[in-house]
């Protein structure tokens, strides 16, 4: 069974061209692959993050393997 959560409901507010489209679909996927329940907030931020070319996927892999919550995931990429 494949985790899935749409995130449909705040995709007209952030998709204002094909480019974001593919940013919002990368961090919906890389969320639902790390089986990551986001707040709206935390995935704007997650997408702003990604817009900017940083890697998402070492900060949500930290939030889903020690349970984590996306500041303290933040605290260890910037320390890392």
């Amino acid at each position: 069974m494949k985790y899935d959560i749409p995130y449909e409901h705040i995709k007209d507010e952030l998709i204002t061209s094909v480019d974001a489209e593919w940013h919002f679909n990368n961090v919906k996927n890389k969320a639902n692959k790390n089986k990551l329940e986001l707040s709206d907030d935390d995935f704007m931020r997650f997408f702003k993050l990604d817009v900017k070319g940083q890697d998402i996927d070492w900060i949500m892999h930290n939030m889903s393997a020690y349970k984590k919550d996306l500041i303290d995931a933040l605290i260890n990429y910037t320390a890392y």
